[in-house]
C-alpha cells in the first residue's frame, strides 16, 4: 500500500496541528538554521582576522628609486668625503675635501649654505677661499646623523657636531604667499630662505632647516696622515643638563689609537667642557698578522665604547682593549673565513656594535660577533651571505634593523637581513660608482647613493624583514650566543637590542603542557570512569559521579593560583616525598585489590558495600608511610636531598637513571610475565596446585615487584658504567614553577571533562553485550576489557581529545605556576611557556602593527591550526571506531 504523502518526510507536523504549533515549528527552525550558519561564519570570520594579520609578515619587500637630485656643475669635481641627510629627507650635508660643508636640498639639488671652519691660530683652513690647509682623508657619520668626524693629513681628527631643527606650524603661521606657493608646489614641498617646507596631510605644515655645524678644535692623534676612522656618538638629555660622548678610533701608519670624547653642558653663563683621552698602540702591524706587510684596512668600536676590533687586508681580526696606562693591549686574534676563502675589500659595523660585517672580493657578507664561550667569549663568524659574483665594495647598515645594505660594481645593489641572512630586497639593474656614498637614512626607511654628480634616494618598502619561515621555525645564531638555537625574546632594552621571534619555544612548551597534563590526567579519568561504571553499584556511582563534575566547577585562575601559592612551595621543600606518595598510593592499591581477593567470596560480597570507602583511606595512608621513610629513603638513594641532586652534576648518576628506569622497567616485567614466561609460570602453578588461587597471584606481584627493581638497578648500573647522566637532557635542576606542578594542576582540571564523557561513552554500549559476554562465563574484567571498553572507544577516544584541546588551550594555570619561560627541554623539573599564556601576556602591550604584534597572530593562528588537527583527527579516528562497534 502507498504511504500518503503528508507523511513523506517524519519532521513535518501534521496539518491538523494547530497554528502555534506551527509557528513555533517554523520560529526554531529558523533560530537554529541562523544559528548555525552564524556559528560557521563567525569561526570563518576569526580565521580571516588571523589570516588577515598574519600575511603581511610574508609580504615581500621592494627597494624602488624614489627621485635623483643632480648637484650644480661646479660641485662635480669636488668629492664628498661623508654625507649625512635629516630624519624626513628633506636636507643633505656634504663633508668635502676641504672640511667645508656644503648643504643643500634634495627638492632640487640646489645648494643652501656651505659652513666652514673657523680660521685657528695654527692656519689649519685658509679663510680667504675654504680650500687649503689641512685636507680630509676619510670621513664617518654616526649612526643617528648628527655629527661626523674627520680624519686629517696631520694625523688628527676633528669632529664636526650638524644641527638641525625640525617644527611643525599651522597654516596660520605661514605668510599667505608662501603657503598659496606650498599648495601650487609639485610633490607638497618648496625651498624658502634655506628652509625646506612641507604641507602634511593633516593640514600641518612642516619646516626643516639646517641650523650650525659647529666644529670642534683638532685632536692631536698621529704625525702621519689618517688612513682609517671609526666613530660613534651618544648624547643624554635631561631636565638639567645635555651631555655628549663619542668614542673614535685612528689608524695610521700601523699605528692605532682608541679615543673618546665628552662634552659636559656647563653651569649658567659657563662654556661646555670638553674632556678628550686616547689610547695608543704602536707598531700595529707587526703584531696583527705573521705577515708583517699586513696592515690595519678597517675598525669597528664595540657597543660600549670600550674594545675595538681591527682587521688587515689579509681578513685577520685582532680585538684591544683600553688599560689605565694609556696603551691598547690585544685581547684575541681572530682569522675570519674570508681570511681563508677570499680577500677583504670593505666593512661595516651592525646595529648596537656587536656584530661586524666584512664585505669580500668574492660578493659575500661575513657576519663576526664576540659570543660565548668555555673560557669567556670569543669572535666567531655567525652569519654568511652570498651577495653576488663581484667585489663588495660598499656596506652600510639601517640604524633601526639589523639591515644591511650591499653594493658591487655590477651585481646591483641589495638589502639584507643579517640575523636570518635572507636578501629581503634588491635592486640588479642599479649600478654603484667606484666613489659613490652609501647610507640609510635616519628612519631606515630610504637607502642614499650619493656620488659627486648626483644623490639618489630609494625607497625601502620592509616593514617587517626579521618576519620569515627561517626565523619563526629555524635555529638562528643570535648575537653572544654559542651556537644557532630557537629563542623567543620580544622585547628588548633598546632599539638596539635584537629581537628574537622563534616560535618553536612555544610550541614545545604547549606540547609539553599537553603531555603532562595528559599524562597525569587521562590514566585516572579513563580508569576512573571504566570502574564507576563496570564496577560500582548504582548507588555508589549515582554519589561518585556527581562529585567527580563538581571538580570542573572550580576556575581554573583559582587552579593556578593554588598551585602557585600553595603546592608550589609543598613540592619545592618536599618533592621526594610526593613523589613517594604518588609511588605507594599506586603501589598500595594493586596491593590491597590482591588482598581482597584472598578473602573468601562468601565473606567478600557482604563487605562489598565498603570497598570504595576502603579504597580512600589508601591515599591518605600512603602519604602517611611516605613521610615516615621519605627522609632515609631519600638519603640512601641520593646520598642528599633530590634537589641538591639534581643541581649538582659532580655526584653519582645512577639514582637519576634508577628512578627513570622504573617506568621501562614495569613494561619489561609486565611483558615477561604476559609473555615468554606465561607458559612456565601456568606449569609451576600447576605443579604446585594453586593454579588460578589469589595467594599464588600474591606471589606473582610480590615476585613482579622486585624483579621491577632489580631491572631498575641493572638499567641504572649500566647507563652509569657507559658515563652517561641524565642531568642536563632527561632532567635538571628543580625550579619552583615547573611542568610536573602544572601537569598536576592542570590535570586536576582535565579529569571531570574526560571521565564525564567517557562514563556516558561507556554506559552507551548496549546491555545485552554486557549480558551476552557474562552468560558465556567471561568475568566483568574480562567483558569490561574485551566488549564493552572495545565498543566505547570512539567514546573514549572522543573524550581524551576533549581533554586534549582544553590543555592545549589552557591559559591562567600555565601562566601563574609554568615559570613563563621559553626554554626546549624535557626536563620535569623545569618551567616553559605556552602559546596561549605568550598570547595573554603580551599582546595587550604589543605595538600594533610591529612586527611582534603580527607574530602573536600567528602564535594564534598556530594554536588555531594545532585544535583543528587534533579535532580532525579525533573525529575521523572516532568515525572508524563507531563504524567496527556498528558491526557490533
Amino acid at each position: 500500500m502507498p504511504i500518503p504523502s503528508r507523511v513523506g518526510r517524519a519532521y513535518k507536523r501534521n496539518h491538523k496541528s494547530s497554528a502555534a504549533v506551527r509557528l513555533s515549528d517554523r520560529i526554531a527552525q529558523t533560530v537554529i538554521t541562523v544559528g548555525g550558519i552564524g556559528t560557521i561564519f563567525v569561526v570563518l570570520l576569526v580565521v580571516f582576522v588571523l589570516l588577515a594579520n598574519v600575511f603581511p609578515l610574508f609580504r615581500r619587500s621592494e627597494l624602488s628609486p624614489l627621485r635623483t637630485v643632480g648637484f650644480p656643475t661646479a660641485e662635480e669635481t669636488r668629492p664628498v668625503m661623508a654625507f649625512g641627510v635629516d630624519e624626513y629627507s628633506e636636507l643633505a650635508w656634504l663633508v668635502r675635501e676641504d672640511q667645508s660643508i656644503d648643504v643643500v636640498s634634495l627638492l632640487d639639488g640646489s645648494k643652501i649654505r656651505t659652513w666652514r671652519p673657523d680660521v685657528t691660530s695654527s692656519g689649519t683652513v685658509d679663510s680667504s677661499d675654504g680650500v687649503g690647509g689641512v685636507r680630509v682623508r676619510v670621513a664617518k657619520v654616526d649612526s643617528q646623523q648628527s655629527s661626523v668626524l674627520l680624519g686629517l693629513e696631520d694625523g688628527s681628527v676633528r669632529i664636526v657636531f650638524c644641527g638641525v631643527t625640525v617644527a611643525f606650524r599651522g597654516e596660520g603661521e605661514i605668510d599667505p604667499e608662501l603657503l598659496g606657493k606650498l599648495r601650487l608646489a609639485d610633490g607638497g614641498g618648496i625651498l624658502h630662505e634655506e628652509v625646506a617646507y612641507r604641507r602634511m596631510p593633516s593640514g600641518l605644515i612642516r619646516t626643516v632647516s639646517f641650523t650650525e655645524a659647529k666644529y670642534v678644535d683638532p685632536i692631536a692623534v698621529f704625525e702621519r696622515p689618517v688612513e682609517h676612522i671609526d666613530w660613534t656618538l651618544r648624547s643624554e638629555s635631561s631636565g638639567l643638563s645635555d651631555s655628549q660622548k663619542g668614542v673614535f678610533a685612528v689608524s695610521s701608519s700601523g699605528n692605532l689609537a682608541l679615543g673618546t670624547f665628552e662634552r659636559q653642558a656647563g653651569g649658567i653663563g659657563a662654556k661646555p667642557k670638553e674632556l678628550v683621552s686616547v689610547y695608543r698602540h704602536a707598531a700595529f702591524g707587526a703584531e696583527v698578522s705573521a705577515d708583517t706587510s699586513a696592515q690595519v684596512s678597517g675598525l669597528m668600536i664595540s657597543g660600549l665604547g670600550d674594545t675595538l676590533l681591527t682587521i688587515d687586508d689579509l681578513g685577520v681580526m685582532q680585538r684591544w682593549k683600553a688599560e689605565v696606562s694609556d696603551r691598547l693591549v690585544s685581547v684575541g686574534q681572530y682569522k675570519t673565513v674570508t681570511a681563508e676563502k677570499s680577500q677583504f675589500s670593505t666593512a661595516e659595523p651592525l646595529l648596537g656594535r656587536t656584530t661586524w660585517v666584512i664585505g669580500n672580493r668574492h660578493g659575500e657578507v661575513e657576519a663576526v660577533a664576540i659570543t660565548a664561550a668555555t673560557s669567556g667569549q670569543e669572535l666567531r663568524t655567525i652569519h654568511r651571505v652570498a651577495c653576488g659574483s663581484d667585489p663588495v665594495v660598499r656596506l652600510s647598515s639601517s640604524p633601526t634593523q639589523r639591515l644591511l645594505a650591499v653594493a658591487g660594481p655590477t651585481s646591483g645593489l641589495s638589502v639584507v637581513h643579517m640575523t636570518s641572512e635572507r636578501t629581503v630586497a634588491d635592486l640588479a639593474d642599479y649600478a654603484i660608482s667606484p666613489d659613490s656614498r652609501l647610507q640609510f637614512s635616519k628612519t631606515g626607511r630610504e637607502l642614499l647613493v650619493c656620488s659627486p654628480e648626483r644623490l639618489d634616494l630609494l625607497r625601502l618598502d620592509s616593514e617587517y624583514p626579521e618576519a620569515s619561515w627561517t626565523s619563526f621555525f629555524r635555529p638562528l645564531w643570535y648575537e653572544g650566543y654559542r651556537e644557532p638555537q630557537h629563542i623567543w625574546q620580544s622585547s628588548t632594552g633598546s632599539v638596539e637590542g635584537e629581537t628574537k621571534f622563534g616560535l618553536m619555544p612555544l610550541i614545545f612548551g604547549t606540547l609539553k603542557a599537553t603531555f603532562y597534563s595528559m599524562f597525569i590526567a587521562a590514566p585516572i579519568a579513563i580508569l576512573a570512569a571504566i570502574f564507576g561504571s563496570e564496577f560500582l553499584t548504582p548507588a555508589w556511582r549515582s554519589r561518585f559521579k556527581p562529585l567527580i563534575e563538581l571538580m570542573a566547577s572550580v576556575p581554573s585562575v583559582v587552579l593556578g593560583f593554588i598551585g602557585a601559592i600553595v603546592l608550589a612551595p609543598v613540592m619545592r621543600d618536599s618533592l621526594f616525598q610526593v613523589l613517594l606518595s604518588v609511588a605507594l598510593t599506586l603501589f598500595l592499591f594493586v596491593l590491597s585489590a590482591h588482598f581482597w581477593m584472598l578473602i573468601p567470596i562468601s565473606r567478600a560480597i557482604p563487605l562489598r558495600r565498603y570497598r570504595l570507602p576502603l579504597m580512600f583511606l589508601i591515599p591518605p595512608l600512603a602519604i602517611i608511610l611516605a613521610s615516615k621513610i621519605s627522609g632515609a629513603l631519600e638519603n640512601w638513594v641520593f646520598g642528599t636531598t633530590i634537589q641538591q641532586w639534581l643541581a649538582s652534576p659532580e655526584q653519582s648518576s645512577w639514582p637519576g637513571w634508577f628512578l627513570l628506569g622504573l617506568v621501562p622497567a614495569i613494561l619489561v616485567v609486565l611483558w615477561l610475565l604476559s609473555g615468554p614466561l606465561e607458559g612456565t609460570l601456568q606449569w609451576c602453578s600447576k605443579k604446585l596446585g594453586c593454579h588460578g588461587q589469589a595467594g599464588w597471584q600474591m606471589v606473582l606481584f610480590l615476585g613482579g615487584t622486585i624483579l621491577v627493581l632489580v631491572t631498575a638497578m641493572l638499567f641504572a648500573s649500566v647507563f652509569q658504567s657507559l658515563g652517561w647522566d641524565a642531568r642536563g637532557t632527561l632532567v635538571g635542576p628543580y625550579q619552583e614553577r615547573n611542568a610536573l606542578l602544572v601537569g598536576g594542576i592542570l590535570g586536576f582540571a582535565i579529569i571531570p571533562l574526560v571521565y564525564t564523557l567517557a562514563d556516558d561513552a561507556l554506559q552507551s554500549v548496549p546491555q545485552h553485550l554486557r549480558s551476552a559476554s557474562l552468560g558465556c562465563g567471561a568475568t566483568v574484567w574480562q567483558t569490561t576489557t574485551r566488549v564493552v571498553v572495545p565498543t566505547a572507544m570512539s567514546g573514549l577516544f572522543s573524550a581524551l581529545m576533549i581533554g586534549f584541546g582544553r590543555a592545549i588551550g589552557e591559559t591562567m594555570v600555565v601562566l601563574m605556576a609554568a615559570g613563563n619561560t621559553p626554554l626546549m627541554d624535557v626536563n620535569p623539573f623545569n618551567g616553559y611557556r605556552t602559546l596561549s599564556a605568550t598570547l595573554a601576556t603580551e599582546l595587550p602591550e604589543a605595538a600594533r602593527g610591529s612586527t611582534h604584534y603580527h607574530t602573536l597572530f600567528l602564535a594564534a593562528l598556530l594554536l588555531f591550526v594545532f585544535t583543528l588537527i587534533a579535532n580532525s583527527c579525533a573525529e575521523w579516528v572516532r568515525m572508524r571506531f563507531r563504524k567496527r562497534a556498528f558491526q557490533l
